[in-house]
């Protein structure tokens, strides 16, 4: 009876070690995916820092300045005059067309602007 135990006992012991070592295992590849992870991560952010180092660059009001001066030609920069600025009030309307309207019998037309019908 004791040798069948000990068998027993054997078994369990060598399927725990089995399964300890799968658990392991398994552990290590779910580790090495972080750290795929986590470098892709870091490379997005060394390229997001690279890329704001790049626009800060390209958006300085001299480099700004010198390449209006030299486009003045195609662009027709003008500087701002004060009497352009004005409050959304002041603003002209949005224009009204006539189109016909075919929910009337009669011929109508309805007021729209843009691809709303009033």
């Amino acid at each position: 009876m004791l040798k069948t135990i000990d068998i027993v006992l054997i078994a369990v012991m060598v399927s725990a070690a089995a399964w300890t070592y799968k658990i392991k295992h398994e552990a290590e590849l779910i580790e090495d995916q972080v750290a795929a992870v986590q470098h892709k991560i870091d490379l997005e952010h060394e390229t997001i820092a690279l890329l704001q180092a790049d626009w800060s660059l390209l958006n300085q009001p001299n480099r700004l300045q010198r390449l209006a001066e030299a486009f003045q030609d195609q662009l027709h920069l003008m500087p701002i005059q004060p009497d352009q600025i004005v409050e959304p009030d002041e603003l002209p309307a949005e224009p009204v067309h006539l189109v016909p309207n075919p929910n009337t019998n009669l011929g109508g037309y309805a007021a729209t602007t843009g691809s709303v019908v009033r």
